[in-house]
């Protein structure tokens, strides 16, 4: 019995075995299982260093389609946590994000608890990554003990509080139909008053395509990392980007 199932018995949560893939390329584990009624996999990375993200998706809800995600994630060394939140429609999305906000902070707990947590995580490496409805439910998390936020295509909510306080990154896309930058995510990056980035994917939908991964994963060095190395990535003008502001410090700057 591997050590995730172990723990996982010990806990009394229903756990399915841990699951290798490898690929000339890359190689991590994957467990799925719950914990209080929240449907997770866990994605470990054989180069696991400690630094976990935790990933909540757009309306459709099921973890599953956040597998490709993860994997991107993995390359670069980071644990994954993603988990399911009921689907909902455009229509829902209010009621969507109040789910996702639910689901996400029974997980928090968990996750900072290193007694039940089936990896041994760092605790100042503990990021956020969201996307639609997902990406509106990050900005709305206050916990002092998350070290960064990447929201990827937002969508806005209104009378919906933005309590996030640790250093965001917001992507958004030129071509977003669902949800325009003017009137989603632009919204939101006016609303944050900490440590804060904003691009815009040029021709792109509501997706995230290489340039937008490329800025998401040094802002997770950067912050929940302290990698210097990154800095000119986050300040260099890229010609997939259509616009971008910051207001972050360069206290991490080589």
């Amino acid at each position: 019995m591997s050590a995730f199932q172990t723990l996982q018995t010990q806990i009394n949560i229903s756990a399915s075995p841990e699951i290798t893939v490898e690929t000339p390329e890359l190689e991590y584990s994957v467990l799925t299982s719950n914990y209080s009624g929240v449907q997770y996999d866990l994605y470990k990375p054989a180069n696991f260093s400690g630094s976990l993200v935790i990933l909540a998706g757009g309306t459709l809800g099921d973890k599953r389609f956040l597998s490709g995600w993860a994997e991107i994630l993995a390359d670069a060394g980071y644990a994954s946590l993603a988990f399911s939140t009921s689907s909902a429609s455009l229509e829902q999305v209010p009621r969507y994000v109040d789910n996702c906000r639910n689901n996400l902070q029974t997980l928090l707990p968990f996750v900072f608890d290193a007694t039940l947590f089936p990896i041994s995580v760092d605790e100042n490496s503990v990021s956020l990554l969201g996307m639609s409805g997902g990406g509106a439910t990050v900005l709305s998390i206050n916990d002092t003990r998350i070290k960064a936020t990447v929201s990827v295509c937002p969508y806005y909510v209104p009378n919906t509080s933005v309590s996030n306080t640790c250093p965001v990154l917001i992507i958004t896309s030129s071509n977003d139909t669902i949800c325009p930058p003017e009137e989603h995510g632009d919204v939101y990056y006016e609303e944050l008053k900490q440590d804060k980035m904003i691009i815009e994917q040029a021709e792109e939908g509501h997706d995230i395509n290489t340039v937008g991964w490329q800025h998401l994963i040094a802002w997770l060095d950067y912050y929940a990392k302290e990698d210097t190395s990154v800095y000119s990535i986050l300040t260099s003008v890229d010609y997939g980007i259509s616009g971008s502001l910051s207001e972050f410090s360069d206290r991490f700057a080589p």
